[in-house]
C-alpha cells in the first residue's frame, strides 16, 4: 500500500522572502485539514538579512520532510609512492590529506613539498600489476583519484646543457644502475632540481630528447604481469631499435641473474606505448627510428599542463626470456611511512557525525554568492545577503531525510558517513526558533511548545522518539523479516528517519512506557491511520494490546521513496506500507 506526500519546494531554487505573515491558504480557519497535514506538516522560516542596513525579510513555508545535509570532511586520505632519485631507500609510500574537491595541481604541490622539489618535476601516474595506466595533469579533477588507486610520483631526471659537459642539477638517472652504491643525507627525499617542464622536451645539437617512463612485464597486453622497478630515461628520439634496447638493458643490468644471455637475442622484447589501441601501440623493431611512431606523437600531445611531458612504455617480455634473464623477480618493495597510518586513522575517526550536527549545518547562516545577489527593499541595491533556514513549528511526526548523495560535476557520490541518531529522547528544542510567549500561533495551526509558557519548554513537547509500534526493531529484506538489536539500528546506510513527538504517542504503543502509561487502549497508531481502508482498520485490532497478551506480531513498517516531479519541481514522498 502506498501513500504519496507532496513536498513543496524546488531543489537549488532561491526563496525570496516577501512578508512576515504566518498564515497560508492551508492554515486558514475553517479549512479542513487532512490527517497528513494535521500530524506531519509544520513550518520553517527562511530569513534573508541585508549586510549593509541589516534589514531582514522572512518567508514561512510548510514542510512535510526535512532534508538534512551531512557534514563533510574537508580532506580525504590519498597514498602516493615517491620514487627517489638517490641510491638508498628508493620507494616510500606517504599518506597525504588532500581536499575533497579541487584540481590535481593541489596534489602535485603536496607531493613536491614532501619531496622538496619543484612541482614541475613531478610526474603523477598510476601503476597496477598490468603496468602503467593513467597520467594526471593539473587540469584533472581531484575526484578522479580514488583512495584505493595506486599512485606513483616520479621525479623527472635532470637535463644536460648543450654538449653534455655539465648538468643543470640533481642526478643523472631517476633510478640507479646499481643498488649497492652508498647514499648521502638526501636518501630519504627526492633530489632537488631546478629544471622546468618545458625543458623536458628539448632540442639540443639538432637532437630531440623525449622523456620515457618505462616498466617491465611478463606476457602481453592486459594479461601481462609487471615485474621489477619502473624507471625514467631521457632518450634521443632518432635512436635505432638496437640503441633503444641497449639503453633499456643498461637500466636493468643490475637486476639480471644471467646478463650474458641477453646478447643471444636480436629482439629481446616488445615495446608498447600506453594510451592507444593495442593494434597500433607497438613500436616496430624494423623502423629506423621507432620513437617516431604515431603512438608516441599521440602520447606527447595528450600530456596536459603540470609536470614534464612524457611517454609511458611497457616492455613486454616472453616468459621464457624473462625467466632466463631475471628469474622469479617480483615488483619493487615499497615501505610505508608513518604518515600512511596516521592519515588513515585520522580520517576514520572523523567519518561520523551526530544528528544535532546535521541540524546545525541545516540552520547555519550563509552568504549568497555574487551571482545570487538580492535587491534589498530598503537599500534598493543588490546585496550578497545572509540567508538562514530555521524551524518555526514542529509536527507530531517528524520525517528526517539524510542527504547521502552529493553531485560533483558529472559524478554522483554517495556518502557513507555514520550519522549517530538517538532512538529515544531527540531534543528538538535547541533547533526551533526561540520566540516570546506572547507570540500568537497562525490561524489553523496547533499551538506549539514554543508558544507556551517558558516553564513548559524542553518538556515532552520537544522530545521525539524513533517510531516503533511494538518496541522491537526489524530488518526487512524482501520476503524475510528479522528482529534487529537496538545497537545495530544506527548504521551508515540510514536514509529516512521517522520520529514521533513523545506526547503524541498513542497510549497503546510500546513506546508509551516513556510516558509512564500502562493503561490499555484501542487507539490507532498513525501508521495505520494513514489509510482509511476498512481492511487496514480491521487489522489494527490485531496489533492492539489486550489483557490476554497475545503473541507479538511483526508490525507494518513503511518503506519510503522520494522522487522529483520534473514539471513543477515538487517532491513526492511515497510511503509503502507492508501488511502481514
Amino acid at each position: 500500500m502506498t501513500f504519496l506526500f507532496s513536498l513543496q519546494g524546488q531543489e537549488g531554487g532561491d526563496e525570496k522572502p516577501v512578508s512576515d505573515n504566518l498564515t497560508s491558504p492551508q492554515t486558514q480557519t475553517g479549512v479542513h485539514h487532512s490527517f497528513v497535514q494535521e500530524h506531519f506538516q509544520a513550518q520553517y522560516k527562511s530569513s534573508l538579512t541585508c549586510p549593509h542596513c541589516l534589514k531582514q525579510s522572512n518567508t514561512f513555508d510548510p514542510f512535510l520532510c526535512i532534508s538534512l545535509p551531512i557534514p563533510l570532511r574537508q580532506t580525504r586520505p590519498v597514498c602516493v609512492t615517491l620514487v627517489f632519485s638517490s641510491k638508498g631507500q628508493r620507494y616510500l609510500r606517504v599518506g597525504l590529506a588532500v581536499p575533497l574537491f579541487g584540481s590535481l595541481a593541489c596534489l602535485r604541490r603536496m607531493v613536491a613539498d614532501e619531496g622538496k622539489i619543484s612541482p614541475d618535476q613531478v610526474i603523477l601516474t598510476e601503476i597496477y600489476t598490468t603496468g602503467f595506466q593513467r597520467s594526471f595533469f593539473d587540469d584533472d579533477d581531484l575526484t578522479s583519484i580514488a583512495e584505493s588507486d595506486i599512485i606513483y610520483a616520479f621525479q623527472a631526471p635532470p637535463l644536460y646543457i648543450r654538449g653534455g659537459s655539465a648538468r643543470i642539477s640533481g642526478f643523472h638517472h631517476s633510478l640507479p644502475s646499481s643498488p649497492y652504491t652508498s647514499s648521502g643525507p638526501e636518501g630519504h627525499r627526492l633530489a632537488a632540481s631546478g629544471a622546468l617542464s618545458s625543458e623536458f622536451l628539448n632540442q639540443a645539437d639538432g637532437m630531440v630528447k623525449i622523456l620515457l617512463l618505462v616498466c617491465n612485464a611478463a606476457g602481453a597486453g592486459q594479461q601481462a604481469v609487471r615485474f621489477g622497478p619502473p624507471f625514467l630515461m631521457r632518450e634521443d628520439r632518432s635512436v635505432s631499435w638496437d640503441q633503444l634496447q641497449q639503453s633499456i638493458l643498461s637500466k636493468l643490468y643490475y637486476l639480471m641473474i644471467n646478463g650474458s644471455q641477453a646478447h643471444n637475442f636480436r629482439v629481446l622484447f616488445k615495446i608498447r606505448v600506453v594510451g592507444g589501441s593495442a593494434a597500433y601501440s607497438y613500436l616496430n623493431p624494423q623502423d629506423g627510428r621507432p620513437l617516431y611512431h604515431p603512438a608516441v606523437d599521440r602520447a606527447l600531445k595528450l600530456c596536459g599542463s603540470g609536470g614534464p611531458p612524457h611517454v609511458k612504455l611497457i616492455v613486454e617480455w616472453e616468459h621464457r626470456i624473462k625467466d632466463c634473464l631475471f628469474g622469479n623477480i617480483q615488483e619493487e618493495v615499497v615501505k610505508d611511512s608513518e604518515s600512511v597510518r596516521a592519515q588513515q586513522q585520522h580520517h576514520v575517526q572523523q567519518h561520523s557525525c551526530t544528528l544535532d550536527e546535521c541540524f546545525e549545518l541545516y540552520t547555519k547562516e550563509e552568504q549568497l554568492a555574487p551571482d545570487d545577489a538580492w535587491k534589498c527593499p530598503h537599500c534598493k541595491q543588490l546585496q550578497q545577503g545572509m540567508v538562514q533556514m530555521s524551524l518555526w513549528t514542529l509536527p507530531d511526526i517528524l520525517i528526517l531525510h539524510l542527504k547521502r548523495f552529493r553531485q560533483v560535476g558529472e559524478r554522483r557520490n554517495k556518502l557513507s558517513t555514520l550519522v549517530h541518531f538517538p532512538l529515544t529522547g531527540l531534543d528538538m528544542g535547541r533547533h526551533v526558533v526561540k520566540r516570546s510567549s506572547c507570540a500568537r500561533p497562525p490561524p489553523g495551526w496547533k499551538q506549539q511548545a514554543h508558544q507556551r509558557p517558558e516553564a513548559s519548554r524542553h518538556t515532552l513537547n520537544f522530545l521525539y522518539d524513533l517510531n516503533s509500534v511494538d518496541g522491537v526493531w526489524y530488518a526487512y529484506d524482501d520476503s524475510s523479516v528479522e528482529p534487529v538489536p537496538e545497537g545495530e539500528v544506527c548504521t551508515r546506510g540510514a536514509y529516512i528517519l521517522f520520529y514521533q513527538r513523545r506526547d503524541a504517542i498513542p497510549s497503546w504503543s510500546a513506546s508509551c512506557s516513556l510516558q509512564g502509561s500502562s493503561s490499555p487502549s484501542t487507539s490507532v497508531h498513525w501508521l495505520i491511520r494513514l489509510n482509511a481502508d476498512n481492511r487496514i482498520s480491521n487489522s489494527t485490532s490485531k496489533l492492539s494490546i489486550s489483557s490476554s497478551a497475545p503473541e507479538p506480531q511483526t508490525p507494518p513498517i513503511p518503506i519510503v521513496h522520494k522522487t522529483k516531479n520534473e514539471d513543477n519541481g515538487q517532491y513526492i514522498l511515497a510511503v509503502y506500507l507492508l501488511l502481514p
